[in-house]
């Protein structure tokens, strides 16, 4: 259970950088530096993969219970 709880810690990371990129674009009229942009590109990304290792990890420990 605590690698669940490290992929959920690093998913509310995430997300929480990924809405201060998309805040400070929507309240700066000018957008997002080209860094900004890069890092919110790679966000996505990352985003993405740890929501996919979140939804494998927990269907392991729905399989492993149901073979108890």
């Amino acid at each position: 259970m605590g690698t669940t709880h490290a992929i959920t810690d690093r998913l509310a990371a995430l997300l929480d950088e990924e809405h201060e990129l998309r805040t400070r674009a929507m309240h700066h009229g000018g957008g997002l530096s080209r860094d900004e942009q890069s890092r919110l590109s790679k966000l996505e990304s990352e985003l993405d993969a740890v929501v996919r290792l979140l939804q494998q990890r927990r269907a392991l420990e729905v399989f492993d219970d149901d073979a108890r």
